[in-house]
């Protein structure tokens, strides 16, 4: 059955092919199709998809689903079929209910592992170790492998790392969000440096939330950097209620400072500033 896959907000793991659309149906879409899925990843972009639900009738019926739509049925909505090639999911949610964190539900583990070798789940390592296993034992076919999803530190253990070893990896992205997780950090950095390079071990470090400077963000990113990750800010942002809603922030130092450390070559110039002054 040929079916169009329709996306409210293009992203960096939106497919790309001829049966994917942004926005509403253009003049020359195919009267082929028998069915229109929507797929909404975020809450924001659900009266958008109502909205583009309504323009896409007129080429066939359609059903929205997606991650964003809790508690609906999947109504034939397929891990891994809404991603770029490469790209797959094998849960949903994650337990920790962190303030700063938009994701609330719980682990929802998916029976159908899709192949692929970027790992986006929210918490992939708070998974049961059955579904661990099912999911190593897909990435052992796989090459470059990246879990660009994170993994949070305070999980890595031993027998973890030593799964992370019999894998062709590429990246490994750890989480570093709030000062507290720092001894969690250092003993992820203790079991992983032992047999991944800084190329492989990067690190998001959560920026701007709450009470946080940019002094304490900058020493944050740089104790990243000493234990042997690449940092990369990833800078809280208020959840948008409206699809119209802009990620633009007013506050000019804090984008400057975010661009300085989303950038290799201008996060490797800045350390070396910063360890040539102290």
């Amino acid at each position: 059955m040929k079916i169009a896959r329709v996306f409210p907000t293009r992203t960096s793991m939106s497919p790309l092919d001829k049966d994917s659309y942004f926005g509403p149906p253009g003049l020359f879409v195919s009267q082929g199709y028998k069915e229109i899925h929507i797929s909404v990843a975020f809450t924001w972009d659900i009266e958008k998809a109502n909205w583009l639900k309504e323009q896409w009738e007129m080429i066939a019926p359609v059903k929205i689903g997606g991650p964003a739509i809790d508690g609906e049925p999947m109504n034939g909505f397929a891990s891994g079929k809404y991603l770029k090639r490469g790209i797959t999911i094998t849960s949903r949610g994650c337990p920790n209910r962190c303030p700063w964190c938009f994701v609330n539900s719980p682990i929802k583990e998916l029976e159908d592992i899709q192949e692929g070798n970027v790992i986006q789940d929210n918490n992939i390592l708070a998974c049961s170790k059955s579904h661990l296993d099912k999911v190593f034992q897909m990435l052992s076919r796989q090459h470059s492998i990246r879990f660009a999803g994170g993994l949070e530190p305070r999980r890595i253990k031993y027998d973890i790392v030593e799964r992370l070893r019999g894998l062709r990896i590429k990246e490994l992205w750890l989480s570093y969000d709030h000062d507290g997780a720092i001894n969690d950090l250092v003993k992820a950095s203790y079991l992983l440096r032992k047999y991944f390079k800084r190329y492989k071990l990067r690190c998001y470090v959560l920026i701007g939330f709450k009470n946080d400077t940019i002094k304490k963000a900058e020493q944050r990113l740089v104790k990243a950097w000493e234990l042997g990750f690449l940092p990369f800010a990833m800078r809280y942002r208020t959840p948008k209620t409206n699809w119209n809603d802009t990620y633009l922030f007013k506050d000019r130092s804090w984008n400057l400072f975010t661009r300085t450390w989303t950038r290799p070559a201008a996060i490797a110039t800045k350390i070396k500033e910063l360890i040539n002054g102290s």
